[in-house]
């Protein structure tokens, strides 16, 4: 299994952290530690989760991408190696 950890930048609207999580629990990846913090204008919530699966990290980061509440998504780990991309 892998372990990896995503940085998210979510619009702050109703439902949307029920949507990411959501997203993960449908690819089967397991969630292991989720924090969440409100930006200093509070338009966005900045999330950093864990999660471990068998799959591959892109399997679930290209279905957050797809959430309109979302705007960016970041892979930390579990290599030196990032992937961000700007939505």
């Amino acid at each position: 299994m892998t372990t990896f950890t995503l940085q998210l930048r979510v619009k702050q609207s109703e439902g949307a952290l029920v949507r990411v999580l959501g997203v993960t629990r449908r690819r089967r990846f397991d969630l292991l530690h989720l924090t969440a913090n409100a930006t200093e204008d509070g338009n966005f919530l900045d999330i950093k989760m864990t999660v471990k699966a068998d799959r591959a990290e892109h399997t679930l980061v290209r279905q957050i991408e797809k959430l309109e509440d979302v705007s960016r998504v970041e892979i930390l780990g579990p290599t030196k190696t990032e992937h961000a991309r700007a939505i």
